[in-house]
């Protein structure tokens, strides 16, 4: 999911994202990936998440190409720093 508001919020940051996996304990399971951002108050600014069955290559690829895909394209995502704690 990608909120609009928090999308359009996230053009007006600084370009830098952090990308995160947490692990849903439950019945049913699975991990919930998120990107956020910074906003000018030091605040974090959730950009999106999605729910997945794990945290594997395959559902980071999807994951980031949704995301960069609703950022305008790999041409405006250039510009972007990335940062992933593993």
């Amino acid at each position: 999911m990608c909120f609009k508001g928090c999308k359009e919020s996230f053009l007006k940051c600084r370009p830098v994202i952090g990308l995160d996996g947490c692990y849903l304990k439950g019945y049913f399971g699975g991990q919930i990936l998120a990107a956020v951002g910074k906003d000018p108050n030091e605040l974090m600014l959730p950009i999106c998440f999605a729910v997945v069955e794990g945290e594997t290559k395959d559902s980071w690829e999807w994951f980031l190409q949704l995301l960069i895909a609703d950022l305008g394209g790999f041409s405006s995502c250039v510009s972007y720093t990335f940062i992933f704690e593993q």
